[in-house]
């Protein structure tokens, strides 16, 4: 980080301000997403596939979805950071894949051995075959499929049988992670300083931007689209780390983008959809910049949000399994308390000993958090 962003008269009510990790609550907005996508899960989790979850009717995307692009735009940010910071494309891999596998490999382990010990119908022969559970670890911690099941489990729940639906929007993680590689390369390359990067920016949003105005209702979004969305808000968080010096952080703005989202979402405006992700990464910045006192202190130290994205929905699914007749609130809390608990197990015992595995492997130690992922929706 530049002496410039660490100097708090020159940053007073701007972005770079609110850049080093204990000047923000980064890691409490992104916990705040993550249990955002828990509590929009519960309404379908509960009432089943078509069932509508909070905001999709007004917005066309849920409060799940709203919550992934805060993810986002936060990953882009931090991400541009540790760029600027990561000595080697390696130094870069390292960190990231640190950041997400380890966790995701054992939650998957773990989810086979409950449901298979606790939930499954199906013959043991049938639920330990390989083809059974290889399948499953491998669209689960490779590919990030959407809808991942294993043999016999949660057949009856009004929502089917996926096992741990959130995980697909990792992929779309993982592929920003490669595109920024090569684009901060580029930049390097062309010797671009300073705002002239946001020129290098600028064609990246502008056409993820359109392909997202134009793709219609967030429910038919194809493949191309839902790439074209996370990028836009990827990139956003990458504008606003080049142009945080600029770009100021104060609470008359989050009124505005607060009504300019609202406004976007009541309109047929193209753009509306673009205009809802910028409108949801400003608020996510100048909550970040709220100071919190303890929470604050707490959540530098401790990162939940990763563990409550990907373990909340198995958690969900599981408590409708056990009491088919809860409500959706009920699902909510329950759900909620369990992913949180379960999520500081495995930030204590899985992820940051394995983020410490960058030093042994000479990967440059990065001050900043690591991701904004965590995903959901």
């Amino acid at each position: 980080m530049s002496q410039k962003d660490c100097d708090p008269h020159t940053n007073l009510h701007r972005l770079a301000g609110f850049a080093a990790r204990e000047r923000n609550n980064f890691n409490a907005v992104r916990l705040a997403a993550a249990i955002s996508v828990v509590v929009s899960h519960a309404f379908v989790v509960i009432r089943g596939h078509g069932a509508l979850e909070p905001l999709q009717a007004f917005t066309g995307w849920s409060l799940g979805a709203h919550a992934v692009h805060v993810f986002f735009v936060l990953s882009g940010f931090m991400i541009a950071a540790s760029w600027e910071r990561a000595s080697s494309w390696f130094d870069f891999s390292v960190a990231r894949a640190l950041r997400i596998m380890p966790a995701l490999i054992c939650v998957n382990i773990l989810i086979v051995l409950i449901a298979g010990l606790l939930i499954t119908s199906a013959e043991p022969t049938t639920f330990w075959s390989s083809e059974n559970i290889g399948a499953f670890l491998l669209r689960a911690t490779l590919l990030f499929s959407v809808g991942v099941t294993l043999d016999g489990v949660f057949t009856e729940n009004p929502m089917g049988s996926s096992v741990n639906i959130p995980i697909w929007t990792i992929r779309f993680e993982v592929i920003c992670y490669l595109t920024i590689m090569a684009f901060m390369t580029v930049v390097a390359a062309l010797r671009l300083r300073g705002l002239t990067r946001l020129a290098a920016v600028a064609p990246v949003l502008a056409v993820s931007g359109l392909i997202v105005s134009l793709a219609g209702h967030p429910d038919q979004f194809s493949f191309a689209a839902q790439l074209a969305r996370f990028v836009f808000a990827f990139y956003l968080g990458v504008a606003c780390w080049i142009a945080r010096h600029y770009i100021p952080v104060r609470a008359p703005l989050a009124l505005f983008f607060t009504a300019l989202a609202a406004a976007a979402a009541w309109s047929e405006w193209p753009l509306r959809y673009p205009v809802m992700i910028i409108a949801a990464g400003y608020l996510s910045f100048w909550v970040g910049s709220v100071q919190m006192g303890r929470l604050q202190r707490w959540t530098t130290r401790t990162d939940l949000s990763y563990g409550v994205y990907i373990t909340g929905f198995f958690i969900q699914q599981w408590l409708v399994y056990a009491w088919p007749a809860m409500s959706v609130w009920q699902n909510a809390l329950i759900g909620t308390a369990i992913a949180l608990a379960v999520a500081w197990l495995s930030w204590t015992y899985v992820e940051k000993p394995t983020l410490g595995l960058r030093h042994m492997l000479k990967v440059k130690h990065e001050p900043a958090p690591e991701t904004g992922l965590q995903p959901a929706e």
